[in-house]
């Protein structure tokens, strides 16, 4: 029998350490606390203009009553605002841990043999004019960046809004502040975007900050540096990102595990998605943004929560201010209204919000008072005799015990309009019935924004919450009980082995064949069909009568990626004579049609037939690493688009989540009559294929296993052809 050079390998033996591996990135050492919270603060070019931002930092340090020195620095004034106005940086009393520069881009250089003359730590420049204005201004950027970063400085912006941190009585903020004690609050928010952080700042009825950072073009101090501080901080409980671009992936994933590892949820809206939002990505940041459905596999590798746009974030902030953390998403409803119930139904089936049925016995429970129920009681309509406070409070006195709800939810709407007498005592009901559970529960107002003041502080004294927005609502606890029920299982860090080049094929082969691909895929638990490789007719005919009737032939050239174009495949071939047949028409016009190329012999597969075709692959991002991808086979893959995607490692539930996000799922499962097909066999092939891209390391471009047959429930699966690239880079 014959093989290709690569089958003559040992594949056992092959597998070797990789003393190159990458390690887990280590945060970056920076004075990042003088940056936070300051105790000297530097305004420089303060003025006593009326709106300028040295007056306004300088004001709202003193509304939140800062303890810390405070000077303006300006050679055309002696004082601002009442306190002493130096002409120059080297001219202060004491050296400060944070200068304000409030000044002109283009003057930043002027200024920082000062800052290292002084001794200051850290540093804001509110102007623009720099990486995201083109050359001459990245130029200046870079100029900047590189002073800071020798000098030890932690530089927040340019281009951006600067830090408030309301615990610390400090702000570089560059719009006023009045009142400390209302913003503050558990959620620590950076946002590339100042805008953003301005209109979070807009509410604070809900929730409140432990930080405010506008973090603008990242010159020195970015997003994971910011992130370290909030993981580290007491008040912060859970964190909000707002980005247009991530510097460093690597580390920022690094990062965001740790805060998972913490238990500080990680919320993150990225802008960037469209063709048009990349390039609006490209002119106001200076840097590009990265492909979508990569960065949403990164944030689910590391249990990020990502959500659309800002009514989403805020609504999941607001989900997480309950005392009681979700243990699922599975969430009862209750409504005053049949309209309610049946808006809610729809919403929650497109946004695949979990409402599970109510139980038999609660449901002849609560019926015994409240009379008839539509439906199949979840969502739940109390109105039903009439009696609201009746049947309200034997309602959630019910559900709040039902063990098949981790969450419970009451629709209305109100506003600080006077409200019916029905909707009052139904709050003021599920409030004390909040009081006495140990499961989150929310009140639900349909329409996004709408709520009553005076409400939302008695739920928040009860321990319940308050979200807008009927969509929003469910979908934000919807992402809490995901979030929970991933943070519980094991994460995984990336522990890798590296292939020795040679058995890859090598420094001279960039593409490997079917047949060597299968075979190292195998190694890793890639359950392959029952075939061999031949350069002589005879042994291909012993080779079938071994294998069994029928057989497929391919003929396989590491320099023929796609055999199917050429005509390269004979399927279903039933005895000697069509073999005889197929083996003389490959061979033939691999001769005729490509000459050029060496054919490394024909392919005696065994015939897979029945089952689903599903694709799975491995592909490497320049700014991620390597990603798995799932979805159906054939000429679905680019028809339908319907693609789930993981960044290596995977977790435990990984493989199986995938399969479920695609609409492979309800073919698997038995569409149209099918059978159901081996669901478990396939998860644990996608695991094995991601096995091999983890040990793979740097030298794998990518691999297509396209189609994975996919066979009944019990008779597992089978990867029918394979193609693995490497990196030569």
């Amino acid at each position: 029998m014959v093989r290709s050079d690569f089958g003559a390998l040992d594949l056992d033996t092959a597998l070797v350490a990789n003393p190159e591996a990458e390690s887990e990135p280590q945060p970056r050492v920076r004075n990042i606390r003088a940056l936070m919270a300051p105790t000297s603060i530097a305004v420089v070019g303060a003025s006593n203009r009326p709106g300028s931002i040295g007056v306004a930092v300088i004001q709202s340090l003193s509304h939140l009553g800062f303890a810390g020195d405070v000077w303006a620095v300006n050679p055309k004034n002696t004082e601002v605002l009442g306190i002493p106005c130096y002409p120059s940086l080297g001219d202060l009393p004491k050296s400060p841990d944070l200068v304000a520069m409030v000044v002109r881009g283009s003057t930043i250089p002027d200024h920082l043999d000062a800052l290292e003359t002084v001794g200051a730590k850290a540093a804001v420049i509110y102007d623009g004019g720099f990486a995201e204005a083109g050359d001459d201004g990245n130029q200046l950027q870079n100029q900047i960046a590189t002073f800071c970063a020798n000098k030890g400085v932690a530089l927040c912006g340019p281009n951006c809004m600067g830090i408030i941190s309301p615990y610390d009585a400090s702000t570089s903020y560059k719009l006023p502040i009045v009142d400390h004690n209302r913003l503050k609050g558990n959620v620590g928010v950076i946002s590339q975007s100042g805008s953003i952080t301005i209109g979070l700042l807009a509410d604070v009825r809900r929730y409140g900050f432990s930080h405010i950072i506008s973090s603008g073009n990242e010159a020195v101090v970015d997003a994971s540096d910011y992130l370290e501080y909030l993981i580290d901080d007491s008040h912060t409980s859970i964190i909000a990102l707002f980005l247009e671009s991530v510097r460093s992936p690597a580390r920022f994933l690094a990062t965001l595990r740790r805060a998972l590892a913490a238990g500080k949820p990680v919320v993150v809206l990225k802008v960037g998605r469209s063709e048009r939002a990349k390039r609006a990505v490209a002119t106001h940041t200076g840097a590009l943004a990265g492909e979508a459905d990569i960065f949403s596999a990164a944030l689910r590798s590391v249990n990020a929560i990502e959500v659309r746009d800002i009514d989403e974030m805020s609504e999941v902030l607001a989900a997480f201010q309950v005392p009681h953390r979700l243990s699922g998403g599975r969430t009862g409803v209750a409504t005053l209204s049949g309209g309610h119930s049946e808006l809610i139904l729809d919403l929650a089936e497109s946004a695949g919000v979990d409402l599970p049925s109510l139980s038999a016995p609660e449901m002849k429970e609560i019926q015994r008072v409240v009379g008839h129920v539509s439906g199949d009681g979840n969502p739940i309509d109390v109105w039903g005799n009439g009696n609201t406070r009746v049947n309200f409070d034997h309602t959630t006195g019910v559900l709040s015990k039902y063990p098949g709800f981790d969450a419970l939810v009451l629709c209305y709407d109100q506003n600080e309009a006077p409200v019916i007498e029905s909707q009052g005592t139904a709050v003021t009901m599920f409030a004390e019935a909040a009081k006495k559970s140990t499961k989150p529960f929310y009140v639900l107002n349909m329409r996004s924004g709408l709520m009553r003041n005076s409400s939302v502080e008695l739920l928040r004294n009860s321990g319940a919450g308050v979200l807008t927005g009927a969509r929003q609502g469910l979908e934000a606890i919807h992402r809490l009980g995901t979030y929970e029920t991933r943070r519980s299982v094991k994460q995984q860090s990336p522990n890798r082995r590296g292939i020795a080049p040679s058995v890859l094929g090598g420094e001279t082969r960039g593409a490997i064949n079917e047949f060597d691909s299968k075979r190292i895929l195998s190694k890793f638990g890639v359950p392959v069909p029952d075939e061999e490789l031949h350069q002589e007719l005879e042994q291909a005919l012993i080779a079938a009568e071994r294998i069994g009737w029928p057989v497929v032939l391919k003929a396989i050239s590491d320099e023929v990626l796609h055999k199917t174009e050429y005509g390269f495949v004979k399927l279903n071939i039933r005895g000697p004579d069509d073999l005889r047949t197929a083996w003389t028409d490959l061979t033939n016009g691999f001769a005729v049609n490509i000459p050029a190329k060496r054919l490394n012999g024909i392919l005696v597969q065994k015939m897979v037939s029945g089952g689903v075709e599903v694709f799975a692959g491995l592909s490497r991002n320049p700014e991620w690493g390597l990603a798995l991808a799932f979805g159906l086979g054939g000429i679905f893959i680019e028809v339908i688009h319907d693609v789930a995607l993981r960044l290596l490692p995977l977790s435990a539930n990984d493989a199986a989540e995938m399969i479920l996000e695609t609409k492979a799922a309800k073919i698997l499962a038995g569409a149209r009559g099918l059978p159901p097909a081996d669901i478990n066999a396939l998860a644990g092939c996608l695991q094995a294929l991601a096995r091999f891209g983890e040990n793979a390391e740097s030298e794998l471009a990518g691999c297509d296993v396209n189609p994975i047959k996919v066979l009944p429930e019990g008779q597992g699966c089978v990867a029918l052809d394979a193609l693995i690239t490497l990196n030569r880079n």
